[in-house]
């Protein structure tokens, strides 16, 4: 079996093997790739170009060397033409090439929802950092306006108040800064699945992709989406002015 781009048409034996037929596993050259399709029994083969991989044999069955073409489900387990009458007659069968089209299918289809849920996801976490960032920009200036207000008498207590709000905004913060970050690493792992689904998808219609993709399968089920939690919020309550308790003279602020 040809395994090179390189070598010439195994028909002909004279002109470049520029086509590779997935059904013969033979490579053709451009006219003899024409003749081969025209003929009626290779009228449907498929072929590939051949300075792709090329994929190794197909797989045997063992007990009668014929090629596994076909999914036991009864069974769960890839059988031959002799098989499907033999030993597993009267069982639940499917193609090996629809078992193949619908993992592959399936492990599209959630590989794009939780990415593209993450991807919101995302998107409302750097929002919500965004709009956290203002309000506390907000909040520090109304206290800093209330500050200046009562001058020198009240500058210490503007300070600490002014500490607190940083001190317990940063933990919310660097709570929102994690969620991004543990969304960044499923959207990249979502990624990095997605690439190997396009390489499983170059690779030979065998039991050794079905069980690669079922692996893959696992993998992507494996990614974990987090729920987000309520946003924290920050507002200020200005109170009236009262010498007699500075802390509640400037006002207080919430953080939830």
């Amino acid at each position: 079996m040809a395994q090179s781009a390189s070598k010439t048409c195994e028909i002909c034996v004279s002109a470049p093997g520029s086509h590779y037929c997935l059904d013969c596993e033979q490579l053709y050259c451009e006219n003899c790739k024409s003749l081969h399709k025209r003929q009626k029994l290779s009228t449907n083969h498929q072929f590939q170009n051949a300075s792709e991989s090329i994929p190794e044999g197909k797989s045997r069955c063992s007990e009668h060397k014929e090629e596994l073409s076909f999914m036991c489900n009864t069974c769960n387990v890839l059988v031959c033409a002799s098989c499907v009458t033999g030993k597993h007659n009267g069982h639940k069968f499917s193609k090996l090439v629809d078992v193949i089209a619908q993992l592959r299918d399936e492990n599209k289809t959630q590989i794009q929802g939780k990415t593209n849920e993450e991807i919101t996801n995302k998107r409302k976490i750097e929002e919500s950092l965004e709009s956290f960032d203002q309000a506390v920009a907000s909040v520090i200036k109304a206290i800093t306006d209330e500050g200046s207000k009562i001058k020198r008498m009240v500058d210490t207590s503007v300070a600490q108040m002014i500490a607190s709000i940083k001190e317990q905004s940063q933990t919310e913060k660097d709570k929102l800064i994690n969620m991004l970050s543990d969304a960044k690493s499923v959207l990249a792992a979502g990624q990095k699945l997605d690439i190997r689904r396009h390489e499983l998808a170059k690779t030979r219609h065998d039991g050794t992709l079905v069980q690669e993709m079922n692996n893959l399968k696992e993998e992507i089920n494996k990614l974990q989406i987090n729920d987000l939690p309520n946003f924290p919020k920050i507002v200020f309550n200005r109170k009236p002015v009262a010498e007699d308790d500075i802390m509640q003279l400037i006002g207080t602020f919430n953080l939830r």
